[in-house]
């Protein structure tokens, strides 16, 4: 049985991230909380000001044509644009070209009619894109990635069904290959899905060669590192406790400051609380009822989550379109791992709670 292991709580930041441009959530929140003044009097419409501060980290083309539909008009502060070759703070985005590697690169930069600063800062990077600072570092030193946790939250406000239909056809979607919950794949099951479509790569590029256990934690590692699955769980808990999804309530940065440092026990149950969202049931301190049923079905759903992540990464060439056409007939199961890497999920997910169990 294969070593890897999914982490959760982690203490130190991703593979590659200097130590030194990490910040706390406090100066984080401070940053948000410009950009939420940047929008007024609008701070506390917070359904869209969600919206808004998602798109700083994520807006390129899928996210407002398939994932995050509803969201697709809001009006950004920032333009997002993707590069063919590294610039400073550009984040680095999968891409494949006949099985080369080819990544993308996004970039955000200010406009030339910012309301504040007009034309001075056309071009650049603002402080709250460089360094990666999403991924920081929470007050217990656990390591999180909010920008995982506004996309999450987007898509709460925003549930749909996600399928290579276009919005007026949605009538037949359950007809088409899909994934039920648009929630699931911004957040957990589209990192898990990352980290499958890579070792699909990978073997292929290697004259089909499976990976060894250390290359494969490697990739989980990346794909669905600790900081990004902590930040994929909390937007369930926050939108289970808080109103996120209303026009006239509180500021994003003051719930933010509820969750992380107040003294609700909202947090401290955040794994339990998770679980039950995504449809684990029974928690008898060591396993839930249902997890043989849980695993059959997000097994369907990871799969279709694959060939979506596949074709996003993969040339728009006959064998781009077929790779994931093979995927959702059942080809490479020995590869892309879907069940086992849904177990370690699970059994990363129980240890939490039961580490957390005098909190629950």
């Amino acid at each position: 049985m294969s070593g890897v292991t999914q982490h959760i709580d982690v203490k130190t930041p991703e593979a590659g991230e200097n130590p030194k441009n990490v910040i706390g959530l406090r100066e984080f929140i401070e940053l948000l909380r410009e950009e939420e003044d940047y929008w007024a009097p609008e701070q506390n419409n917070t359904r869209l000001m969600i919206s808004r501060l998602r798109k700083i980290f994520y807006d390129q083309w899928g996210w407002n044509t398939e994932l995050i539909r509803g969201a697709a008009q809001v009006e950004t502060r920032y333009t997002t644009v993707m590069k063919a070759t590294p610039e400073a703070h550009a984040r680095e985005i999968s891409r494949f070209k006949g099985l080369i590697y080819a990544p993308a690169y996004r970039l955000v930069t200010y406009t030339d009619h910012d309301k504040v600063y007009g034309s001075t800062r056309a071009g650049q990077v603002p402080f709250i894109y460089q360094h990666d600072h999403q991924a920081l570092r929470l007050p217990d030193g656990d390591f999180c990635d909010i920008g995982h946790v506004l996309a999450g939250l987007d898509a709460c406000n925003y549930k749909q069904v996600v399928s290579p239909l276009p919005s007026f056809l949605s009538f037949l979607e359950k007809l088409f290959p899909h994934v039920d919950s648009n929630v699931d794949i911004v957040t957990w099951l589209g990192d898990i899905a990352s980290s499958s479509a890579d070792f699909l790569f990978d073997y292929l590029k290697n004259s089909e060669k499976k990976l060894d256990t250390a290359d494969e934690q490697k990739v989980v590692d990346a794909d669905a590192p600790g900081s990004d699955i902590l930040g994929d769980m909390d937007p369930y808990v926050m939108a289970k406790h808080y109103n996120i999804g209303i026009s006239n309530g509180e500021r994003l940065t003051d719930i933010l400051k509820d969750y992380y440092f107040g003294g609700s026990s909202y947090r401290a149950n955040r794994y339990l609380t998770f679980a039950e969202a995504i449809g684990l049931a029974g928690w008898n301190n060591e396993s839930f009822a249902n997890e043989k049923e849980w695993l059959r079905r997000y097994q369907r759903e990871l799969k279709t989550s694959i060939c979506f992540v596949v074709f996003s990464q993969n040339e728009k060439s006959l064998r781009g379109i077929l790779l994931p056409i093979r995927i959702w007939f059942g080809g490479y199961r020995g590869v892309l791992k879907m069940e086992f890497l849904l177990s370690i999920f699970l059994t990363a997910l129980k240890k939490e709670i039961k580490d957390h169990s005098t909190n629950t």
